[in-house]
C-alpha cells in the first residue's frame, strides 16, 4: 500500500484532536471517480499516530468532526473518502456541487 502522495502543493494546518493542537500537512487533489466528484482534501497524518488502521480511523473521525463544524456553518458537506489508497492520509471529499453552490452564493453576495 502506498504512503503519502507527493505531487500536490502542501499547506500546514492546525487540527485539534483530543484537546491537543496538531499541525499536519494538507494537500488538495481533484476527485473524479464515477460516484464522487469534488475536491479531495488529504491530511497527511503523523506516521506514529496511524500505524494501526484503527488509530488512523479514530484520528480521521476526529478530523471529520472538526471539518463538519467548520464547513457545516457554510452549508458545505464533507464526506470521508474510504477509497483513499495512502496508509497515512485521512482523505475527505467536498462535493463539486457544494463548491459550485458556495461560489454562486458568494458571487451573488448572499
Amino acid at each position: 500500500m502506498a504512503t503519502t502522495p507527493q505531487q500536490a502543493t502542501r499547506y500546514s494546518v492546525n487540527v485539534t484532536v483530543d484537546g491537543q493542537r496538531v499541525t499536519v500537512p494538507l494537500q488538495f487533489e481533484v476527485e473524479d471517480s464515477p460516484t464522487k466528484k469534488g475536491i479531495n482534501m488529504q491530511f497527511v497524518l503523523p506516521k506514529d499516530k496511524v500505524q494501526d488502521p484503527r488509530k488512523k480511523q479514530e484520528f480521521s473521525n476526529k478530523i471529520s468532526v472538526a471539518l463538519q463544524k467548520k464547513f457545516g456553518e457554510a452549508g458545505i458537506p464533507v464526506d470521508y473518502n474510504e477509497r483513499n489508497a495512502y496508509v497515512n492520509v485521512a482523505s475527505f471529499i467536498v462535493p463539486i456541487n457544494a463548491i459550485a453552490d458556495w461560489l454562486m452564493k458568494t458571487l451573488k453576495g448572499e
